[in-house]
């Protein structure tokens, strides 16, 4: 059974904060983004950290520091990364099926597009010709932890495919536009460093169709050990064969690639890798009732705050920090919302709960703030940061009578 490394940061953070709370561990970020930049320091490179895994500012500060650049896909995120000084050419915008105005906003902002569909492509060469764009690739290779995030392949909505590579290269070229990239994001938490390199090949293998091609990026993705059992991905093996392909790319153009006579550049977008491992949601054992052959134990919290057991089947390892010593008990861990889904884990051993004890729910840092919810009309989790011996909130929870005035606030009714 896994288990937290700082129980005792954690139990503090409880008694300060309350419950539910979501408590980040600053040096495990700053850690795995050394980790990546090292793996792929003896490649021509940029590491950018992929703002939808979680966009808390506090924590995109401490990345900042580490890393090269951020890849976003929302208006409101290059918003946000603009607001906290980020330059634009340190940003890659990555959006879909976006509207007119919303591809207006970001271009007047000076920010580079990666485009994933003709019809975007021709509107934005249209609008800003002899602009600098990557584009996006959809090459019929597809890998994830569950069929929701697999993002390449006959059933994904992303990306241009194969066949569609000739008519953007001339689309490009009636106006104007340089593309200067390429780009495929195959899916999100694989584990296999091969399944990798199999995607990576396909899109070096595409990258000699485009002439001006500065960057390739392999996208993110890459899979974290969830459970004790799970082996942490090999970075190393990736970099590794990709240092060997770029060696061997075809054509002198390509080689040069704009870099100075280097290679093309190699972009990598990771969100998961950097921050799922820092993140524990703690809440609070409110009711443990025994209904046949289960133990149910009830909890402060919900799928409202963590979404990805109910939407992806996902696993998150729970630990009793009240009671780290008790028998391991089979429970039935649900939460506090009015569904029937409702759980955080089936058929789970912990050790044993009873009211009142503090659950750590661990390697909740990607993906769980990011997709939080008031559905039930329930506020959102705290968020502390833990960095040292320091302890800092980063976001208030709401109490019942703020997140009602906010409602109805925002739900005025107004002439239009």
């Amino acid at each position: 059974m896994k288990s937290p490394e700082t129980p005792e940061r954690l139990l503090r953070a409880a008694k300060s904060a309350g419950t539910p709370t979501y408590v980040y561990d600053a040096e495990i970020i700053r850690t795995r983004c050394r980790q990546f930049k090292s793996a792929i320091a003896g490649l021509p490179s940029r590491l950018l950290y992929a703002v939808k895994a979680n966009a808390n500012p506090a924590l995109l500060e401490i990345i900042l520091e580490e890393v090269d650049g951020l890849e976003v896909v929302s208006a409101g995120e290059v918003e946000l990364a603009l607001r906290l000084g980020v330059k634009p050419d340190r940003l890659l915008y990555s959006p879909n099926n976006i509207t007119d105005s919303e591809m207006d906003y970001v271009a007047e902002r000076g920010v580079l597009f990666n485009i994933g569909e003709l019809s975007r492509l021709r509107r934005f060469g249209e609008r800003y010709p002899g602009s600098e764009v990557s584009v996006r690739l959809n090459l019929w290779f597809g890998a994830g932890h569950h069929r929701h995030v697999v993002t390449g392949g006959e059933h994904s909505k992303f990306g241009l495919g194969a066949d569609q590579i000739g008519t953007a290269v001339d689309m490009a070229t009636r106006h104007g536009l340089r593309i200067i990239g390429i780009h495929q994001h195959i899916g999100s938490g694989f584990e296999s460093a091969a399944q990798y390199l199999e995607a990576i090949d396909l899109l070096l293998g595409a990258a000699a169709r485009f002439p001006n091609v500065r960057f390739v990026n392999v996208g993110g993705g890459v899979g974290v050990p969830y459970r004790e059992t799970d082996r942490a991905f090999n970075l190393q093996s990736v970099s590794a064969g990709l240092a060997e392909r770029l060696k061997s790319l075809p054509g002198e153009s390509l080689r040069a690639g704009g870099n100075n006579g280097n290679t093309v550049a190699c972009w990598f977008e990771p969100g998961r890798y950097l921050v799922a491992e820092s993140g524990v949601l703690l809440v609070r054992a409110t009711a443990v009732k025994t209904l046949g052959r289960k133990t149910f134990v009830g909890t402060d919290s919900g799928f409202n705050h963590l979404i990805r057991p109910i939407l992806y089947d996902a696993y998150h390892e729970i630990c009793n920090l009240s009671n780290p010593n008790g028998d391991p008990t089979t429970y039935e861990i649900a939460g506090n919302i009015c569904e029937s889904g409702d759980l955080f884990a089936s058929d789970r051993q912990v050790q044993e709960i009873r009211e009142g004890d503090l659950l750590a729910i661990l390697d909740t840092g990607a993906y769980g703030m990011a997709m939080a919810s008031q559905y039930n009309m329930r506020a959102l989790p705290a968020e502390v940061i833990l960095d040292g011996n320091s302890m800092t909130l980063v976001r208030h929870r709401e109490t019942y009578t703020e997140l009602v005035d906010r409602h109805l606030r925002e739900t005025q009714p107004r002439k239009l």
